[in-house]
């Protein structure tokens, strides 16, 4: 026997062929590079339905690095052998589970992949057989323990345990896309869940004046990039925007600052995006979640640009995303942030049309000017 970790992946198996082998071998390259950052070495193979890590020098390590990696449903630290007919794989099963058993309801559970001379019920029934004297019963409904048994052809893995991963796709198998980043809650998590979708993230972050929360915003971003990043070198694009915001604050009307700012964010978002070779933007709006949210006004902000926007968040509440930045690991971090925009005079809910025009009006020419930017290797 040897020890061995299978991986899974769900949303890779119902690919096109050429596009899942894409994806399994992004996959099993951003599952090496996270073995590396961990310390830890495996041989890594790639087989129907699963990347199987072998020869591996830590097992608790390379489970927390798997189970980092965009793509990966769960992860199982197994014990591989070969077989050499059914009889063998039940002497084996039971004397693995045994002990596992004792005292517990269970069940058996196998997958068979290959050609065999039995099936995977036989395999079940002969194994709950062997092991039911030493355990409480069986229960196929709600066991207290489940025995996992996987046959490739005429490798065997048993295990016990699924470590839950991200899911999603391997980050790299989509677009990049320019993420309008604060580093606060809405922002961290909308660049996680693109990230999640496969899309190697930017950050763009628009320097409003407070070294705090400028350093806060790199904070989160180094996070984000150290622990889940795998595949992809995350940059922040930082961008003075002190001088713009000093003049929407002397000539746009109070009720339309955030609205005019947040438009003009979006237009130099644009320029940058195109200078990278980006083809989309995102932001961390949520529908009605503050007055300059409101769908009338995310559609004043919006319209027209010549990227699409993308808002992971749409969708989500408050509460939500908090919690889910938690889940993430980035909620210590990202509820240190400070609000800026939150600072100047909240815009109606609904606001005209007419008059946000007329406002942004006063300071369009701003749209076409290139800011001072520096990039940020996180």
């Amino acid at each position: 026997m040897e020890q061995a970790i299978l991986v899974r992946y769900s949303e890779i198996a119902v690919k096109g062929r050429g596009t899942r082998s894409r994806m399994e071998k992004l996959l099993a390259s951003n599952i090496s590079e996270a073995l590396d950052r961990f310390g830890v070495k495996a041989k890594i193979s790639i087989v129907p339905g699963r990347v199987i890590l072998r020869e591996v020098s830590g097992v608790d390590q390379a489970l927390k690095a798997v189970s980092r990696v965009f793509g990966v449903k769960s992860a199982s630290p197994a014990v591989h052998y070969k077989a050499r007919g059914l009889d063998e794989i039940v002497r084996m099963a039971h004397s693995f589970f045994r002990d596992r058993v004792r005292g517990k309801v269970f069940m058996v559970r196998v997958r068979r992949v290959g050609s065999h001379p039995f099936t995977s019920k036989d395999v079940e029934r002969l194994v709950g057989a062997s092991l039911l004297d030493h355990s409480r019963g069986v229960d196929l409904e709600n066991p207290e323990y489940t025995a996992f048994i996987e046959i490739r052809d005429d490798d065997v893995y048993m295990y016990d345990t699924l470590v839950p991963g991200p899911g999603g796709l391997p980050l790299g198998s989509e677009d990049p896309v320019l993420v309008l980043f604060s580093g606060g809650f809405d922002s961290t998590v909308a660049s996680w869940r693109l990230m999640k979708r496969g899309c190697p993230v930017t950050l763009l972050y628009y320097d409003l004046g407070s070294e705090y929360a400028l350093n806060t915003a790199l904070e989160a971003a180094r996070k984000l990039a150290a622990d889940w990043s795998f595949g992809h070198r995350l940059r922040v694009v930082v961008v003075n925007f002190r001088g713009p915001l000093m003049l929407i604050s002397g000539l746009v009307s109070p009720p339309y600052r955030v609205l005019v700012m947040r438009r003009l964010m979006l237009e130099q978002a644009v320029r940058i995006a195109k200078s990278l070779g980006i083809e989309a933007l995102a932001t961390g709006e949520s529908i009605g979640q503050v007055a300059s949210q409101t769908v009338r006004n995310l559609f004043l902000i919006s319209s027209g640009l010549e990227l699409p926007v993308i808002r992971p968040l749409a969708g989500a509440d408050k509460d939500e995303i908090v919690e889910e930045s938690r889940r993430i690991g980035l909620y210590d971090i990202v509820s240190k942030q400070v609000e800026l925009c939150g600072q100047a005079p909240s815009p109606a809910p609904r606001a005209g049309i007419r008059e946000f025009w007329r406002e942004y009006e006063k300071v369009k020419e701003l749209a076409d000017i290139k800011l001072p930017a520096r990039i940020v290797e996180v």
